[in-house]
Parts: structure tokens; C-alpha cells; sequence
């Protein structure tokens, strides 16, 4: 019997159309991206993935539908009145790819409306009003002409993605894009038939998705990704929003619920970070549904089937939309189905698909809109996310070997999950007496426990396997000889650095304080602000401490970038840490620490307790590698270069397929 009846029930869309069970994949990829010949193959495996592990609908990500005033990101123009030929054949190979496994196929199409950045000469932004945004750019206010044209786009989108063989669309109606902008009762701020009223405000996007339907038919489906609450006050609200779609009701389908503005994506919940409760949109879309008999869905950090199967159960949606769950395991809704759901590895919410655009205002970002386009999609905790290659046709391994695998972190561990699948014979020694190696720390940590159900994913798929496990165990060369294998990856990971500061063993190394070896004071001073010692001073001060950090670069957690950083930076704020950067240690003493602040002058710093996190270093694989003699070895993870647990997956897959 399914654990979960309600979230794998049908769900009947119109009279052609069913979803199999309560899960749709949200829109990931953008679909032009299907034109570029460098990119193309991995966008189509990544969504083909998402239908080959069970959900019933898989959206593809945002077509724009002009190239003048709806462009988002430059990619190369498209005319969609060209119904035969590469393009349409190009875009249509997802839906091609997503109907072989059984999903539903849908695109979305998309028009920014004022947030439109012009990108060439031609180009312009146009919204409800007449205004220059805080970018500089000059927005027009949209006539009844410009109305009629871009409500014409839409349907000739419509055909276009028709022809490519979709079964209907998704209409990006939320995050501060064109329809949210008529909505908000702040930011429209016509005078005309387009303002004011609820009615009136609704009005062009009801005329759109009116001649959409017209022009189509009853049987193509029409979602409307909508935003719920913008989280501006005297914004768009879950009530007002219930009440549009009501007027809705004949005219689309279904109904997404999304939160927040794109411009603003943190602040608003528009892209959820690991603070945020998950499912945090559960309470709009249950407003939503009170006003509206059409099929809610929502979205919004949603990654366990436990609380999907609670939201539709307890009326609080009909369908469930999974974003960056849907790359961390494609295979959720199959692993739930036949009731092994830990299995499923459950999105952290880290960003590393998407970390955010430059059109949004990150300029820390280290690539542009375009690379942007081509790299969305890769995951922390899933090797397989956009790899260069198809992972479903390797072939099978030439024979099958005795691999040593020296090192129990998550580099160690993915390396052997991939190895005994392979049909490798897996020996994995750990000097500790556990596996997880430096992930110990998030069984402390109170922000952190998607990657401690990582971290203890990967020791179940260990312990499910035929995979010999060695703790308590330092290799050297006499138990290399031992087990005497034909193939060795070492995974020994980093130890942390220890720069000579004058007074730097009157302070702990901050990993101490995770392992209980010191119990902070309430004043702590943290030397070192990167990740590190940026989020290990948040869990201090979240625990009740008075924590100053202390960073010689411009500014803190610095290696990470984009939404991530904003997140941090605003949770460090909210609990009133004192971040002293651009200031370097001098001295360490006695319950103090001195600095060189930024204006040249020093300051002595009162603390209870002094922890420094000063960088990591690779343990040394030089004797190991020796040991090893004609063994062919390879080295992965942090014992290559200390990292981010992204790169431990993808070494330790990478290292397991490799295996020759």
C-alpha cells in the first residue's frame, strides 16, 4: 500500500488531460537554451531526468515572448511564427524527451514586463507606468496598442510551443514580472481602465490569458504561476490573489503559488533559503484555494514527501511543484512511490543551481547572464546534475575491481556508492570511528539539517551495499599491502590552517567547539570570517552568544557569492553580530584580541573565548601515493584542494566511473 494516497492520486486538468500523481516539476532550464549547440544536450537530460523519476508534469523554464520589450536574458532571437524548422524542432526535443517517460510536457512563456533590462538599440522596457527604475533604466507606460500586441505574443507563443509537440504552458504571472506588476495595488499606478480596482488591475492579465484560451482551445493547458504575496506592504496578498483567480475560473487550468519579486528574491521568499521554514508558501496557497475551484498547486522549498503528502491532505493544495528539489533527485516521486523516500536526497537549498543574475543586482557573481544560462542546473548533492556527458549510457565497467577507497567524508562515501554499483568490490577505511567526515559538525549546527540528512543519506547508501567498512583505520603502506587492492582513491580531505598569529594558541580552532572540546563564553570573538567561521559564528549567536568576527577581507563568508551570501549576511544581521572586516588580528591574549581596524588605528577586543577559523589545508597524500606503488590512485575532494561539498560529489562519482 502507497504511504502516500494523496499525493500519488490523479488529478484530472481538462478533459484530455490527467496528472498521474500531485507532483509537477516547476520551470527549470531555459528553453532557448535548447538552441545553443553547447549547452543544448545537458538541458534536455536534465528535464528528460526529472520525467524518467515519475512526476506527472515537467514544466520547461521561461521563453520570453518577443525579442524588443520581453527579453530577459540575450539569447539569440527566435521568430515564433515560424511553426516548422530548427527552432521549433530544437525547443521540442524536451517535450519529446519528457513524454517518453510518461509526464506531461509544458513551457513556459514569460515577459518581464519593467524588469526588463534592454540589452541592444532596439530594445526598451515597458510596464504599467511611466518611470525610471533604480537601475537607471527608463520604463514606458504601456498603451492599449502595446497591450493588444504583447496579449497577441503570448498566443502566437502558444502555437509555437504547440508545434513542438507541448500539451500547454506555463505562464509566468508572479515575482514582480509583467502580470504582478498590473496586480500590486502599489506598484500599478494607472489612473486609466488598467488601475485602481482589483477589476481593473486585472484586467490586461485576464485579456491575455482570454485570448490565449480562445485561440487554443479547451484541451491546451493554461497554469498560471502566480505570485501570493509579494512581501511588500500594501502589496499583492493571498486574499487579493484568491480573488483574481477566481475571475479565472474557464479561462486556465490550473493555478501555481509562488511568493516574492525577483528583484528582491530574499527578502521576499521568492527563491527560499536554508532559514526559511520549508514549504514556506503553504499558508497563501491555502488562502488561495478558498476563493477558487480550480486546481491550487505550490511551491516553495518543498523536499519531503512526508509534508507534500500533508499540504494536499490537508486541502492546503492540490498539486505539489518541486524547483530545486527536482535537480537534487530527479527520482523523488518514483523513490516516495515505492516507499523509499530515505533515499531521497532532499535539496539543501545552497543555491549552486541557481545563484542568482546579474539582472537581479548580484555583481559579485563570477560569470555573466549568458554563461549563467549554460550552467543553471548543476547541485551540490547530486553528481549526476548537469554533467557533460549522459550518465544513463556509460557503458558498464570493462572488469570488475578491488578498490581501496581511504577516507570516510562525503567524497569518500559517494566515491564508494558509485563504485559497488558499478560492480566494484569497495573496501572504504575512515581513521575516525564514523563516517561523515567533516559534515560531523551539522549534527550540531541548528541551520544545517538538510546537509545532516545528507550526510546521513550517504552512510545509508553505504551500509546498504556490499561496501567493507574500516573505521578506527589510518592506512599506511602495510595495509595497503593487505588488502592488496587494484585500484585506490584517497579522499583524506583538509585539516584546518593555523597562520602564525602571536597569541593563536591562547585561542581553540573553531571546528573544537562543534566536537564539545570547548564550550564558548557568552563574548566570542571569531578570527576568520570566511564561510567557515561566518556561519559558525551565526550558530554561536543563535545559541546566545555575543560573537565579533574578524575579517581581513572587504567583507565576510567572501568565497560565496549571490543569493546565498545575502541570505547569510541578512540572517548574521538579525542576530546582531559584529562583523569587524577589512581589520586584521594582531594579537591574540588572555581573554582579548587585538586588531588593526580599517582606519589604521588599534583596538583590543574583550572575549571570553577566542576561536579562529583561518582557511583549511589538503592532508599531505604524498606517503600514501608512495605507499601505493603501481596501483593506479586517484585523489578527490578536499585532498586535492580544500572545497565546498560540491566538489566532493562530483570528485567522488567522477573518481568511481573512472575506474578503469
Amino acid at each position: 500500500m502507497c504511504k502516500y494516497p494523496n499525493l500519488f492520486s490523479p488529478l484530472k486538468i481538462n478533459n484530455k488531460y490527467t496528472f498521474k500523481n500531485r507532483i509537477e516539476s516547476a520551470p527549470m532550464a531555459f528553453g532557448l537554451i535548447a538552441l545553443d549547440p553547447d549547452a543544448a544536450d545537458k538541458s534536455f537530460r536534465k528535464l528528460e531526468s526529472i520525467a524518467r523519476g515519475g512526476d506527472a508534469c515537467v514544466a520547461v523554464g521561461e521563453i520570453d515572448v518577443n525579442f524588443v520589450d520581453a527579453v530577459r536574458i540575450p539569447l539569440p532571437p527566435v521568430d515564433f511564427t515560424q511553426t516548422e524548422g530548427y527552432a521549433v524542432d530544437r525547443v521540442g526535443e524536451y517535450a519529446r524527451r519528457i513524454h517518453k517517460h510518461g509526464a506531461i510536457a509544458i513551457c513556459e512563456l514569460s515577459h518581464p514586463g519593467a524588469e526588463k533590462m534592454p540589452f541592444g538599440p532596439n530594445e526598451e522596457a515597458i510596464g504599467p507606468n511611466d518611470e525610471v527604475r533604480p537601475n537607471g533604466v527608463h520604463v514606458r507606460a504601456m498603451n492599449e496598442d502595446d497591450m493588444e500586441r504583447i496579449a497577441n505574443d503570448f498566443v502566437i507563443g502558444c502555437k509555437f510551443l504547440k508545434a513542438a509537440g507541448y500539451d500547454g504552458t506555463i505562464i509566468h504571472g508572479g515575482h514582480g514580472f509583467l502580470f504582478t506588476q498590473f496586480l500590486s495595488p502599489t506598484y500599478n499606478k494607472r489612473t486609466d481602465a488598467y488601475g485602481g480596482s482589483l477589476e481593473n488591475r486585472a484586467r490586461f492579465p485576464i485579456m491575455i490569458l482570454k485570448k490565449m484560451r480562445e485561440a487554443m482551445g479547451p484541451d491546451f493547458i493554461i497554469e498560471l504561476r502566480i505570485t501570493g504575496d509579494d512581501g511588500y506592504e500594501g502589496g499583492v496578498t493571498p486574499e487579493e490573489t484568491g480573488m483574481f483567480c477566481h475571475m479565472l475560473e474557464g479561462i486556465v487550468d490550473l493555478i501555481q503559488v509562488s511568493a516574492g519579486i525577483y528583484y528582491d528574491a530574499i527578502a521576499t521568499h521568492q527563491f527560499s533559503s536554508m532559514f526559511v521554514p520549508h514549504g514556506c508558501n503553504r499558508g497563501m496557497s491555502k488562502i488561495i484555494k478558498q476563493y477558487t475551484s480550480l486546481p491550487v498547486g505550490v511551491v516553495g522549498g518543498i523536499n519531503d514527501p512526508d509534508q507534500m503528502e500533508e499540504i494536499i491532505a490537508n486541502g492546503e493544495a492540490d498539486y505539489i511543484v518541486l524547483g530545486r528539489q527536482s535537480l537534487a533527485d530527479p527520482d523523488l516521486a518514483n523513490k516516495a512511490m515505492r516507499g523509499e523516500e530515505d533515499t531521497i536526497r532532499r535539496c539543501l537549498r545552497c543555491f549552486k543551481c541557481f545563484p542568482g543574475s546579474p539582472e537581479e543586482g548580484y555583481t559579485d557573481l563570477p560569470f555573466t547572464s549568458n554563461e549563467l544560462a549554460k550552467i543553471v542546473g548543476a547541485c551540490t548533492i547530486n553528481p549526476l546534475a548537469n554533467l557533460p556527458f549522459d550518465h544513463y549510457e556509460l557503458p558498464e565497467a570493462k572488469e570488475y575491481k578491488r578498490v581501496l577507497i581511504i577516507g570516510g567524508g562525503p567524497a569518500g562515501m559517494e566515491a564508494a556508492i558509485r563504485a559497488a554499483d558499478r560492480g566494484h568490490k569497495v573496501i572504504l577505511a575512515e581513521k575516525e570511528s564514523f563516517l561523515g567526515g567533516m559534515l560531523f559538525f551539522t549534527d550540531v549546527d541548528t541551520d544545517k539539517p538538510d546537509l545532516r540528512n545528507f550526510k546521513n543519506l550517504l552512510i545509508r547508501e553505504v551500509e546498504r551495499r556490499d561496501i567493507e567498512v574500516m573505521l578506527n583505520t589510518e592506512v599506511d603502506e602495510a595495509i595497503i599491502k593487505s588488502i592488496a587492492p587494484e585500484h585506490i582513491i584517497i579522499a583524506t580531505g583538509a585539516v584546518p590552517a593555523c597562520p602564525p598569529i602571536p597569541g593563536i594558541e591562547k585561542a581553540y580552532q573553531s571546528l573544537e567547539a562543534y566536537k564539545g572540546n570547548v564550550v564558548p563564553g557568552k563574548k566570542v570573538v571569531m578570527v576568520g570570517g570566511g564561510l567557515i567561521g561566518a556561519e559558525q559564528g551565526l550558530f554561536l549567536a543563535k545559541s546566545g552568544h555575543e560573537v565579533t568576527v574578524v575579517e581581513m577581507l572587504p567583507r565576510v563568508a567572501n568565497e560565496s557569492y549571490g543569493m546565498y551570501r545575502e541570505a547569510l549576511a541578512r540572517e548574521m544581521a538579525k542576530e546582531n553580530m559584529t562583523l569587524l572586516e577589512n581589520t586584521r588580528c594582531l594579537e591574540i591574549g588572555e581573554n582579548f584580541v587585538k586588531v588593526l581596524l580599517p582606519d589604521g588605528s588599534e583596538k583590543t577586543l574583550e572575549a571570553d573565548t577566542v576561536l579562529h577559523a583561518l582557511g583549511m589545508k589538503s592532508r599531505s597524500v604524498e606517503a600514501l601515493k608512495a605507499a601505493a606503488g603501481d596501483i593506479p590512485v586517484a585523489v578527490i575532494g578536499d585532498a586535492i584542494a580544500p572545497g565546498k561539498v560540491d566538489q566532493a560529489t562530483r570528485g567522488g562519482y567522477m573518481a568511481a566511473i573512472e575506474i578503469a
